[in-house]
C-alpha cells in the first residue's frame, strides 16, 4: 500500500499560478521552484478548469479503510465466513500495517451487505446422498395429498435436563443461510439425558415412548411391536398404513425391516441424512421450546414435561406439518439433493 502525496502549501499554488500567468512555461516553472513537473501540471490544470487553487472543504475524516483494503475484507470474508471480525482485523494489521477497531471491519462488511447471523445447524450430507435425495424426490413429489395422510412418520430425539444452543455466528448475506459454506454441519443426537420415540401422523401424534437404555436392533424391534400397529389403530389407518422413518442402522436392520414387512401395509425407503424430509423432526422443536418455558431441574421432571408437552401438541399442527412434504419435496429437487430450509 503506497504512502499518500503530501498536498501543496496554498502559497506555493498561488505562486505557480503567477508565473503561469505572466507566460512561463511547466519546465520552466519547475526548474524555478525545484518542484516536479507533474505537480505544477496538476495546480495549472485544476486553477484552468475552477479558477481557484484552494482545496474543497472535505465531507469529514478520511476513511481509515482504503477501497483495496475492503475489497480485500469482502475476499477474505466470502472464503472463510466463519472468521471472527477480531481476527479478521489481526490478520490485516500483518497484511497492511494498520491499525483499526474490530467494529471498523464490522462496519465496512455491513456496507458490502454482510451481516453476521447465527449459523444455521443442518445434518452434515456426504457428496453420495445428494443424489440419493434429489432422486427420493423426484420419486415423491407427484403424490397425491391422501397418500400423505395415510404414512405414520416415526423419529426418536434427545432432550436435555439443561440445554446449551451452541450458537455460532457467521457473515453472510441475505438469503444465503443455506449455502454451505454458511451451515454448521450437526450429528444426529449430539447428546442430552432422555431419549425418547415417537410417531404422528396428519391426524395427530400416535404414541410417545421414553427410552432409559442405549437400543439396540433388538430394542428398537420391541418398540415397533409395542407402538406401530396401536399408533396406526389409534389414529385410524390401520388397514393402509406407510412407516416412514429414517435408515438408522438398527431400522435397517434384517430383523427390523423384516419384522416392518410383514407387519406394515408399505415401508417408505427413505435417503440417509435427510431429517427435512420427516416432518416429525419440528415437533421435536415445537416441545423443546416449551422445555426451555419450563424450570427443569432433574430427569423425573424433564419425563414429566416431554409426556405432558407431546399429549398437548395440537392435531393441526400435526396437518400442516405432513401438509408440508410436497413443498419439502419441490425444495431438494430445486436444490438439487442439498439441505433446505426445513
Amino acid at each position: 500500500m503506497g504512502r499518500e502525496k503530501p498536498e501543496s502549501r496554498i502559497e506555493m499554488k498561488k505562486l505557480i499560478v503567477d508565473h503561469y500567468k505572466s507566460g512561463k512555461s511547466i519546465r520552466k516553472i519547475s526548474d524555478i521552484l525545484k518542484i516536479s513537473k507533474s505537480t505544477v501540471f496538476s495546480i495549472i490544470s485544476k486553477y484552468r478548469k475552477t479558477g481557484f487553487v484552494e482545496n474543497k472543504a472535505r465531507t469529514g475524516r478520511p476513511a481509515i479503510c482504503t477501497s483495496r483494503e475492503q475489497r480485500w475484507f469482502v475476499k477474505k470474508n466470502t472464503i472463510y465466513p466463519k472468521i471472527s471480525a477480531v481476527k479478521l482485523t489481526l490478520e490485516a494489521r500483518k497484511r497492511f500495517g494498520k491499525i483499526s477497531h474490530p467494529e471498523t471491519v464490522r462496519n465496512k462488511l455491513r456496507n458490502h451487505d454482510f451481516h453476521a447471523r447465527v449459523a444455521r445447524k443442518k445434518p452434515f450430507i456426504s457428496r453420495v446422498n445428494p443424489k440419493e435425495r434429489l432422486k427420493f424426490a423426484r420419486c415423491y413429489l407427484k403424490k397425491p395429498k391422501e397418500f400423505w395422510e395415510s404414512v405414520i412418520f416415526v423419529d426418536e430425539s434427545k432432550f436435555n435436563v439443561v440445554g446449551s444452543n451452541g450458537k455460532q455466528k457467521v457473515w453472510r448475506r441475505s438469503n444465503t443461510e443455506l449455502k454451505l459454506r454458511n451451515l454448521r454441519a450437526t450429528v444426529k443426537h449430539g447428546g442430552g439425558d432422555q431419549l425418547v420415540w415417537g410417531c404422528m401422523s396428519s391426524v395427530g401424534t400416535g404414541n410417545l415412548e421414553l427410552i432409559d437404555s442405549k437400543v439396540n436392533k433388538y430394542g428398537y424391534l420391541d418398540i415397533l411391536k409395542r407402538n406401530i400397529r396401536q399408533s396406526a389403530q389409534k389414529i385410524g389407518i390401520l388397514a393402509n398404513f406407510k412407516l416412514y422413518q429414517d435408515n438408522d442402522q438398527k431400522h435397517t436392520s434384517h430383523i427390523c425391516r423384516l419384522w416392518s414387512l410383514y407387519h406394515c401395509p408399505m415401508v417408505i425407503k427413505t435417503p440417509a441424512q435427510s431429517p427435512d424430509l420427516n416432518p416429525i423432526e419440528h415437533l421435536w422443536d415445537n416441545i423443546q421450546q416449551r422445555l426451555h418455558e419450563s424450570n427443569i431441574t432433574s430427569k423425573n421432571i424433564l419425563k414429566e414435561k416431554l409426556i405432558e408437552a407431546w399429549r398437548n401438541i395440537d392435531p393441526n399442527t400435526c396437518k400442516k406439518l405432513v401438509n408440508s412434504m410436497p413443498s419439502r419435496l419441490k425444495e431438494v429437487t430445486e436444490n438439487k439433493g442439498r439441505p433446505t430450509k426445513y
